[in-house]
């Protein structure tokens, strides 16, 4: 039996699909227990509804298992994302040691190993520092940027054929990974019974540019697609826009400072592993309707 934290989100529902397809039985552990849950009960899923600040709670859905997919779903909209993403590791991990969890997946990212200048990045340092208070076995599987990531952008491209990047130039090409192979990883690696600590770093088949990414979708949508630098002084008003909390404006605009400057970047000192899914392919998933 494997426990998944963000069961119904993009990872870890790849996760939860993966341990099944190797005929693992999986306990997902969600927030509330709503209308997609019903797929996962047919496919013979545990599902536990627990806060992941309810340490007890936790600690109670972690028992028996072998292994546990550990990760925090930031939460953008909170006051404070970073005192919460704190809180919210202690609990998963002192939850995981209370347990006796054998061996622990946990979900970072690119540039966790900075402290600084990396916006909300920060909270998978402060992750990645938690964890190495846990008694069992870990890996660390640190992620590139999220090619589905790219879907946020869909309606301008849509609407106006124009993709908007803060990442810039927009000709310089960044190491992007799809989902559902960090989620494929993340299983293979719970099932993998060699009782040693990693720390890997997860790249998609090539790095892509903003360019690449606008290219793609003109294919994809058969319509010219525009790739437009946003300008930096318009940066907080757009996070502002969509109701984010002045730390996580913050967070962000520091967060595209630090992909920008070279702050944001894997230490290519670990192990590094290239997977299979392209960014077409990553994009074309996300599309609402169909590719011409």
């Amino acid at each position: 039996m494997y426990a998944v934290t963000g069961a119904l989100g993009q990872t870890g529902t790849a996760v939860a699909n993966a341990l099944l397809a190797a005929g693992a039985s999986i306990r997902l552990i969600v927030r509330s227990d709503d209308a997609r849950s019903a797929h996962w009960y047919a496919r013979g899923a545990e599902i536990v509804v627990v806060d992941l600040r309810d340490t007890a709670g936790l600690t109670r859905a972690f028992d028996g298992v072998e292994g546990a997919y550990l990760m925090n779903p930031p939460n953008y909209r909170a006051g404070d994302m970073f005192v919460e993403a704190r809180s919210i590791h202690s609990s998963l991990i002192t939850a995981a040691n209370h347990a006796a969890v054998a061996h622990v997946v946990a979900l970072s990212s690119v540039g966790a190993h900075q402290p600084a200048g990396t916006g909300n990045i920060a909270t998978t340092w402060d992750f990645e520092q938690q964890l190495n208070k846990l008694h069992g076995r870990l890996t660390v599987l640190r992620a590139a940027n999220f090619m589905e990531n790219w879907a946020w952008s869909l309606h301008p491209v849509q609407a106006q054929g124009v993709l908007p990047t803060m990442f810039l130039p927009p000709e310089r090409p960044l190491p992007m990974v799809a989902a559902r192979d960090i989620g494929s990883t993340a299983a293979q690696l719970l099932l993998d019974t060699s009782d040693t600590h990693r720390l890997i770093e997860l790249h998609g088949p090539q790095d892509y540019s903003p360019q690449d990414a606008g290219r793609m979708l003109g294919e994809l949508l058969n319509k010219e697609v525009s790739v437009v630098a946003a300008d930096e002084a318009d940066w907080p008003g757009v996070f502002r826009g969509q109701g984010f909390p002045e730390t996580t404006v913050r967070a962000f605009c520091e967060m595209f400072h630090g992909f920008n400057d070279g702050t944001v970047a894997f230490e290519s000192t670990h192990e590094t592993r290239r997977c299979s899914t392209t960014l077409k392919q990553a994009l074309m998933a996300c599309l609402p309707i169909k590719a011409a």
